[in-house]
């Protein structure tokens, strides 16, 4: 799975971005029109999503228990202060890499997630999000396996369900918006509602 930092580069993550902006928006628009059949698929997207994360995390990479355990707890280690001085230039690009990519996988699951509540809350995602990362990291922790456990990758995460959270917010509004115009139509009752 770690083969995916390979083709993180600027045109690849303006890509996922823009993907992920329009999944957003055709989900929205989707879930308003029929939203208690079709928020259960907004739920399987993101129980997939879920298992997509925990697969690239905490799959084990060696016999649990058999790795030297790494805890970095400075935020932003591999990109400034002692730790890079020692570093390569191709292990920073893979630092930066693996960084975005943190980040990204966050990106659907935070979509997915605001979509299939009842009672979207970008706070409730964030909060959601954050707990799973430590979550992750604790695991590795636990589990030994020559994961590094680092507080980049909870801040990473995190700013992914937020980038995500984002896109789903202004996709809500904007059919929630559209609805009021007339130009949708989808029962208040069900309506997506958006606290952030």
């Amino acid at each position: 799975m770690w083969q995916i930092v390979l083709y993180v580069n600027t045109l690849s993550v303006s890509l996922f971005v823009l993907v992920a902006a329009l999944v957003s928006v055709l989900l929205t628009r989707w879930i308003a029109s029929s939203p208690k059949e079709r928020r259960r698929i907004a739920r399987i997207l993101f129980i997939a999503s879920i298992a997509v994360v925990l697969l690239a995390t905490v799959m084990p990479t060696q016999m649990p228990g058999s790795g030297s355990r790494y805890v970095s707890l400075t935020p932003g280690g591999a990109f400034f202060g002692s730790e890079i001085e020692g570093m390569y230039p191709m292990e920073r690009r893979m630092a930066t890499a693996t960084s975005i990519a943190n980040a990204a996988m966050f990106v659907p699951l935070a979509i997915f997630w605001y979509a299939a509540a009842k009672r979207s809350s970008g706070l409730r995602v964030l909060i959601g999000a954050l707990s799973l990362s430590v979550g992750i990291e604790l695991a590795q922790f636990i589990m030994n396996t020559g994961r590094v456990v680092d507080v980049d990758d909870v801040l990473f995460n995190t700013a992914g369900a937020f980038i995500g959270v984002l896109a789903a917010g202004a996709s809500a509004r904007w059919v929630d918006r559209g609805a009021k115009g007339g130009r949708h139509r989808f029962d208040d009752s069900e309506s997506v509602s958006v606290h952030t």
